[in-house]
Order: C-alpha cells, then sequence, then structure tokens
C-alpha cells in the first residue's frame, strides 16, 4: 500500500512539473509518420499503413484505369520503391512524412525493329473462346527473327497492360527453328517464334503486349536484342467481323449430258482460312437449279484474301461425311473472267480464290471417276 501511494505521489509531481507521460508505468509508443498518396484518372494506388514507424516495409498497390499507359517509376519522397514479384511496390518507411510520386508513359506500338519483327499476315483482334473452340486452341501471333544471327537460344519476355483482358498466365512463348520449316535439312537455329494467347483465359477489351526478345547466345550489341509493342483487341466469341464482298462463281458441267436443265445441285462453299469466333460461317450450303446451257451460277460472300473450297453433289442436301475439299466434282483448269492484268483469280491448290470485288470466275467440272466404282 505504501508504495502504491509513492507511485501515484511521483505521477502528482511529473503532472505539476510539466512532464507527462504516455501512461504511468508504460513506455511511450515509438513515433509515426503519414504516407500521403496520389489520385489519378490513370489508376488507383492503395497502400497496406496509413501511418508507419521508421524502418517498417510500407507495400503499395497501383491498378491501371488506363490500359494506354505503363508505370514508369514509382517513389517516396526521393527514394524510389522496389516492385514485389506479383507487381506490388514497397519501401522502408523513413523518419518523416512520405509523399508517393507514380510517373506513367503512354504506350506505343513498335511492329518492327532490326532484330525481330511481328509478321504481317497477324490479327490484332481476337476472340475469347466458345463453343467452336477446341482445348489447346490458341490465338498465334508470330514473329520472325533476323536473318543469320546464329541463335540457337533466345530469351524472351512478355507482360500485358490489362490482366484483366489478357492476363499472363494466358500468354506463352515458342521458338520455331529451321528444322521445324524445312525439316532435315533445317538447322536449329531460332528463325521465328509464336506468340501464343489461351483463348479460355482472356475477356472482352483491349491489352498492350510487351515483348522483349534477346539473343541467349550472345546478348551484347542493339542488334542482338528487340522489344515489341501491340495493341491487341479481345472481342466476345462470335463477334469477330471479317469484311465480306460479293462474288459470282459459275460451274460448267457441259461434259455431263445425263443433266437436264432444272436438275437440282447442293454447293457447299467453305472458308479455308476460317478464324474461330468470328462472325462468318464455316461453310454455307446452296441449292441450285441447271440453268440452260448446263451452268450452275451462284453469287456467295467471300472474304477478301481467304481461300475457299467447294463440293458439289446431286440433289438438295450435303452428305453426312466430310470427304475433303474437293470430291464430287474434280475441277480442272476452267475458264477465268474478270481477271485482273497480273493478279490470279481461280483455283490454286484445289482452292477458289478471288482477289477483286465483283469477279466472275467460270470453272469446267468433270465427274470424279471414284463415284463410278
Amino acid at each position: 500500500m505504501k508504495k502504491l501511494l509513492m507511485t501515484i505521489g511521483l505521477c502528482a509531481i511529473l503532472m505539476i512539473s510539466g512532464i507527462s507521460l504516455a501512461a504511468c508505468g508504460e513506455s511511450q509508443s515509438p513515433e509515426t509518420y503519414m504516407i500521403n498518396l496520389p489520385t489519378s484518372s490513370d489508376y488507383t494506388v492503395e497502400s497496406d499503413k496509413e501511418y508507419a514507424e521508421p524502418g517498417q516495409k510500407v507495400t503499395l498497390t497501383i491498378k491501371l484505369l488506363n490500359n494506354e499507359i505503363v508505370i514508369e517509376d514509382v517513389f517516396a519522397n526521393e527514394t524510389a520503391c522496389e516492385e514485389n514479384y506479383d507487381g506490388t511496390f514497397f519501401f522502408m518507411m523513413p523518419a518523416e512524412d512520405v509523399t508517393i510520386t507514380i510517373t506513367t508513359n503512354q504506350l506505343e506500338e513498335v511492329l518492327s525493329t532490326n532484330f525481330v519483327w511481328l509478321d504481317d499476315d497477324n490479327l490484332y483482334t481476337i476472340a475469347t473462346a466458345g463453343e467452336g473452340t477446341f482445348d489447346g486452341d490458341t490465338r498465334d501471333l508470330n514473329i520472325t527473327f533476323a536473318d543469320k544471327q546464329g541463335m540457337t537460344i533466345v530469351k524472351s519476355t512478355i507482360s500485358s497492360s490489362n490482366q484483366n483482358v489478357i492476363p499472363k498466365n494466358a500468354i506463352e512463348f515458342s521458338p520455331v527453328r529451321d528444322y521445324d520449316i524445312n525439316g532435315s535439312s533445317g538447322s536449329n537455329q531460332i528463325v521465328k517464334g509464336v506468340v501464343k494467347i489461351n483463348p479460355f483465359l482472356i475477356n472482352p477489351g483491349t491489352s498492350y503486349l510487351t515483348m522483349e526478345f534477346a539473343n541467349g547466345n550472345n546478348s551484347t550489341g542493339i542488334s542482338n536484342r528487340g522489344t515489341l509493342v501491340v495493341k491487341v483487341t479481345v472481342v466476345a466469341y462470335g463477334e469477330l467481323y471479317f469484311e465480306s464482298v460479293k462474288e459470282t462463281l459459275v460451274i460448267d458441267l457441259f461434259s455431263e449430258l445425263q443433266y437436264q436443265t432444272g436438275d437440282t445441285f447442293c454447293l457447299r462453299i467453305g472458308d479455308s482460312d476460317h478464324v474461330d469466333g468470328s462472325s462468318n460461317p464455316v461453310y454455307v450450303d446452296y441449292v441450285l437449279s441447271m440453268e440452260s446451257g448446263r451452268r450452275l451460277t451462284i453469287e456467295f460472300d467471300y472474304i477478301l484474301g481467304h481461300k475457299f473450297w467447294i463440293r458439289l453433289v446431286e440433289g438438295e442436301v450435303q452428305p453426312d461425311f466430310q470427304p475433303g475439299d474437293i470430291e464430287q466434282f474434280v475441277f480442272e483448269g476452267g475458264t477465268i473472267e474478270g481477271d485482273k492484268e497480273g493478279e490470279y483469280t481461280g483455283f490454286y491448290n484445289n482452292k477458289l480464290m478471288y482477289m477483286e470485288a465483283d469477279d466472275r470466275v467460270t470453272i469446267d467440272a468433270q465427274r470424279n471417276p471414284a463415284l463410278d466404282n
């Protein structure tokens, strides 16, 4: 009791003397300092602490609202913050208030460098997976490396500016060696590459892919490394549109004497270059009647630059089996109308091709001898 009275008396003396304690009998808490966060229409930033003691680790989470920019630097006062493996940033709290500063850069497309470039026929609008998508299907971006690199090892880093649209785990890079293209006569030099995007893991929107490549055999010199930046737009399955034009196909059956005017045929026209997720059908069936002069004529929607296959059968329905591109009739040579000088219109490797809108192709058809067996 006497000891307790002495403690109370000591506290009273200290208070009268102007000396304050956080609590009599307890140690004073360390001083903390404030963390001031910036605001922006381009991003949000959150801190795991509002105040921190000197030496404490502070973690910052930055979410981009504008997917056409990239974070360049993050500073806590004059000290650069370090980046964690998960994309967050951190710094150690100093013995003063801290103001966070974030600098960003506008992303701009870079489709070609001296070392590596994106192929001209790539599609940068792609579709998510849908009912026609098979396991293992990918949306591919093809790249080419400069000749005579002697590169057998390539280092690659690929990042996406919008993880909600194209997350990191949806992207894979596969090198292509010379022997993959030319067989046993080719070398093991890496000459091309494929950036594969998994359609089951992506969502509609836009994202910039930044792709860094370097020669793993020789990392020195600007000619042995390159960075590509490309904007990729993702649409929902079935909403990938390709412009089509009206084309005319005439099939001449003059050699088939058993056919008469008015006889019916089913013509299937299929897109050999069909893109999964597009609004254009894989094929369309047309029921045609024999005209005078023993000709069948059809006007159909054609995507310029694509190759199409056709299959003609007697009657109004195509068979259930899929015998291949051109099976029921053999189309050879034929006459070509509406052809432009220096351009090819007609059949190429058993595929129907047009070069311009409003072209008219007339082909001769002969019955497939296999049908007579």
